[in-house]
C-alpha cells in the first residue's frame, strides 16, 4: 500500500495539504509567519512554532498532546525559524479518518508528520531540511517486516515504529526521528531503518511529483 497527497485545498491559510495511507486520512494547514497571539509567545531571536493537533472526534486529550510534543521536538530543527524573529507560525492537523486502534498512534502520527512536510513547501515557509516519514510494524507470528502496516497488521504485531529520515539531492540522507513501541532486537530496528530508506527512496519521484505540482498550481498566476 503506498500513500496520496494534494496540497493548497484550503483557501484561508498560506499552505494546506491532505494526506492519505490506508484508510487514514489528515489534512494540514500552515499560516504564518504571522503576528503572535501573546505577548509571552514573542521569542526575540525565532519563531514562535504553534502546534494544534484535533481528533477526528471530540476534542484534543492527551493522546493529542503527547503527538504535539513528538511533533515538536520533530519540526522545532527542520524549520528555519531564525528567519522569522517575533512572529508565530501556526500548524493544524486535522484527522478526518483514522483506522487505528487507539492503543497505537503509529499510522496518524506518520500522516500528520508527511501532511505538514508538503503543507510547509505549499505555505513557502523555509525549512534547514526536506523530510519524510515511514511507519512499519513486526508481525509477531513470523517477524516479518511490513512496511504502511494497517490496523489489522498493528493488532497482529510485536511491535510497531515510524523512522523519519531527511533528504536532498535526490538522495535520503539522515534519520532525523524515530518512535518505537514493543519489542524488537537490534538487527530487527537496523532492518526497519534499512526498508524505511529504501521505501523513501523509491518513493522519491512521487513526492517530487507532488511539490512540482505544488508550485505549479501556486504560481499559475504568473503565466
Amino acid at each position: 500500500m503506498s500513500f496520496e497527497a494534494q496540497t493548497g485545498l484550503l483557501d484561508q491559510v498560506d499552505g494546506s495539504a491532505v494526506y492519505k495511507m490506508n484508510e487514514t486520512k489528515v489534512i494540514s494547514s500552515v499560516t504564518g509567519p504571522i503576528e503572535v497571539n501573546r505577548i509571552r509567545n514573542e521569542l526575540p531571536t525565532r519563531a514562535f512554532l504553534d502546534l494544534n493537533i484535533r481528533p477526528a472526534a471530540g476534542v484534543p486529550s492527551t493522546r493529542e498532546n503527547l503527538l504535539q510534543q513528538k511533533l515538536e521536538k520533530l519540526l522545532l530543527p527542520l524549520i528555519n525559524l531564525n528567519l522569522y524573529p517575533r512572529q508565530s507560525i501556526q500548524i493544524v492537523s486535522q484527522i478526518l479518518n483514522n483506522e487505528e486502534n487507539l492503543n497505537f498512534t503509529i499510522i496518524e502520527f506518520t500522516c500528520i508528520i508527511n501532511s505538514i512536510f508538503f503543507s510547509l513547501l505549499n505555505s513557502g515557509i523555509a525549512l534547514n531540511s526536506s523530510f519524510f516519514a515511514i511507519s512499519s510494524s513486526i508481525n509477531k507470528s513470523n517477524g516479518e517486516i511490513i512496511i504502511y502496516p494497517t490496523n489489522t497488521d498493528l493488532l497482529n504485531s510485536i511491535s510497531n515504529h515510524i523512522t523519519v529520515f531527511s533528504f536532498k539531492n535526490g538522495k535520503v540522507d539522515e534519520l532525523i526521528f524515530s518512535d518505537s513501541l514493543g519489542e524488537f532486537t537490534e538487527p530487527q530496528f537496523l532492518n526497519i531503518l534499512e526498508k524505511s530508506a529504501n521505501e523513501i527512496q523509491l518513493n522519491y519521484n512521487k513526492i517530487t511529483e507532488i511539490i512540482k505540482k505544488s508550485v505549479k498550481d501556486d504560481f499559475i498566476w504568473k503565466f
